[in-house]
């Protein structure tokens, strides 16, 4: 971290993440606030974390900070669970003897930021962080800014900052944000499936699963899958989705045997998700939708990624599947035998619907 001025930056030890910390007048509404320690987030060049105060009070809807200067700067390096970190303690007093403490951490792929007041009122009630993400950012998962409406949505701060939230930001880059307390943890990452491999502890249980509808499934997938270390519970499914959609959920949440490879091949909150899992030579794909569409599967795609030493020359192709309109019953299972690597299976999904392939390697005699 280095003073720029009368601001300090903090970059991550790839450099793609850069925070500045500056003490700067700040509007609240019509009200001006002077002198507030504030914070801003940049990934490789781009902002993701506007001006934000360090703190506000909920009740009184004032900055927890503000008539203040920076009176101490300690920095440090630090190792977390995502790694490499570089971090700095910051001071500030008050001209009516406040004091606000502050941590500010950067890692490759986040930011964190917590506040504590070592001589807090009692008045004052609890504080928290607040956030604001730059105009034109979109809240993901939510029925009223669907993906697919990424426009104008200006994003402030949440009451609910508590859980996490995605963000999809006008640079192009998406957010997970979510608050414990006086800590605010931004993750940032290139599309939704990168969360499932990593998990975050904001969730500390996820006391029930429910999916209603093919919908609710992919936000689970994405909103709330890879924010929790703990187990997660079975899933209580709604009648709305089909056989093949509850076979398709279970296995990806490899709540069963664990595998060697896990990867999220492309999905969006809400809307629908593919993924493979691989326990020894077997693969198996899955994908769950919440509106009927058609898609399609390249095994190519996923035999690239298994050890050359388990590569086979032919498959065996298990499916099972939504029912199409002219076919019986409420899933199909098929099974085709010598399939080569470069086998691509379309599947045609219902409304809530899915499907589980299972890619098997024959034995070469």
């Amino acid at each position: 971290m280095r003073p720029i001025g009368s601001i300090l930056e903090l970059t991550s030890p790839n450099r793609r993440v850069r925070a500045e910390v500056a003490v700067e007048t700040v509007w609240i509404g019509a009200t001006v606030f002077p002198e507030c320690p504030v914070w801003r987030v940049w990934y490789d060049g781009r902002l993701v974390v506007d001006t934000s105060t360090l703190g506000l009070l909920p009740k009184k809807a004032l900055p927890l900070a503000y008539a203040m200067t920076l009176a101490r700067v300690t920095r440090h390096r630090a190792q977390t669970g995502i790694g490499p970190a570089r971090a700095v303690n910051l001071r500030f007093l008050g001209r009516d003897g406040r004091e606000l403490e502050a941590l500010i951490r950067v890692t490759d792929q986040s930011a964190f930021c917590a506040v504590r007041q070592p001589r807090k009122r009692k008045q004052d009630g609890d504080a928290f962080c607040i956030t604001r993400f730059p105009q034109g950012s979109v809240l993901l998962g939510n029925m009223e800014t669907l993906n697919a409406q990424r426009s104008t949505l200006n994003a402030g701060w949440s009451t609910d900052g508590d859980k996490p939230q995605v963000w999809f930001a006008p640079s192009g880059k998406l957010i997970a944000f979510w608050r414990h307390g006086l800590e605010q943890h931004i993750v940032f990452f290139d599309r939704p499936g990168d969360l499932a491999v990593r998990r975050f502890g904001a969730l500390e249980s996820v006391g029930e699963l429910a999916v209603s509808d093919g919908q609710q499934g992919c936000e689970h997938l994405f909103l709330t899958v890879p924010f929790t270390t703990a187990a997660l519970p079975a899933p209580v499914f709604g009648d709305a989705v089909t056989p093949a959609y509850r076979a398709a959920f279970g296995m990806l949440l490899g709540r069963g045997e664990p595998g060697e490879d896990f990867w999220v091949m492309r999905g969006e909150p809400g809307e629908f998700a593919v993924a493979a899992r691989r326990r020894s030579g077997v693969w198996q794909v899955a994908g769950i939708t919440a509106a009927a569409q058609t898609l399609t599967v390249r095994f190519e795609d996923v035999w690239l990624r298994m050890p050359a030493e388990l590569r086979s020359q032919t498959y065996t192709v298990e499916i099972l599947r939504d029912p199409t309109k002219n076919e019986a019953g409420d899933r199909i299972e098929e099974t085709f035998a010598d399939q080569a690597p470069d086998v691509r299976v379309a599947l045609d999904l219902a409304k809530n619907g899915g499907f589980l392939l299972t890619f098997r390697p024959q034995s070469i005699f």
